[in-house]
Order: C-alpha cells, then structure tokens, then sequence
C-alpha cells in the first residue's frame, strides 16, 4: 500500500445470513477508528450471526483487540452469535497472550459464496 493509502481495508458481503466483514492489513489504532463505525453500524442490525475474517491481517495490537471485543459485546447483547475466522499463527499469538482467545469462537473457514451461474451452493 502506498504512503497515502492506509495499511488496512474492509469488505462486507453477506453469505448464507450472516454478515461477513473481512479485515485486511494491519489492525492497530487508526484503523479501529476508522473501521470501528462500520463495524458498529453492522453489528447494531439485527442479523443473528457475524463471521469476522482474520486470515488477511498482518499486524493486531490492543486497539485491534477492542475493535473485535466490543463487536462479540454488542452482538452477545442482541443474541446474536459472532465467529472469527482464525488468522495467522501471529495474530492467534496476540489473542492468546492478551487472553482474549477464549472469549471468541473460532472457525477455520466459512462457506464460499454460491456459484451465481449455476445456482449451487457449496457444502
């Protein structure tokens, strides 16, 4: 990423009902300020299940760690159900050592989107 591009992107999409946010780049402070109202604004909907993707980020601190505690706070509080996609083994370390790892459910991929040309889905 150039010097005038951030280091760290989001996508959103919805699969099978749920919201998929996928996170991308480095996940520090100024990206939870930026992507932390985008993250809020979805988990105020009143979908009941959030996947959040880890497996493009490169770098989580704290703020990182506050952007994904306070999305599991605020869908724990709708009833709805909030599932990490596991992340690089350096990412994992960093949940781990801050003691947060327990706090989430962790899943190693989710489905892919269905085949909009022949109308299958995967399974």
């Amino acid at each position: 990423m150039g010097a005038d591009e951030p280091a760290f992107a989001m996508r959103e999409r919805v699969a099978y009902g749920a919201i998929i946010i996928e996170l991308h780049g480095e996940i520090d402070i100024l990206a939870e300020q930026l992507l932390g109202p985008r993250v809020d604004t979805l988990t105020e909907r009143f979908r009941a299940d959030i996947v959040i993707d880890l497996r493009r980020v490169t770098f989580l601190d704290a703020s990182g760690l506050r952007l994904l505690l306070r999305a599991r706070h605020r869908m724990r509080d709708r009833g709805g159900r909030l599932r990490l996609v596991r992340g690089i083994p350096r990412v994992a370390k960093v949940m781990r050592i801050a003691g947060v790892d327990t706090a989430f459910t962790f899943v190693d991929a989710f489905p892919a989107v269905a085949d909009p040309q022949d109308g299958s889905v995967p399974a």
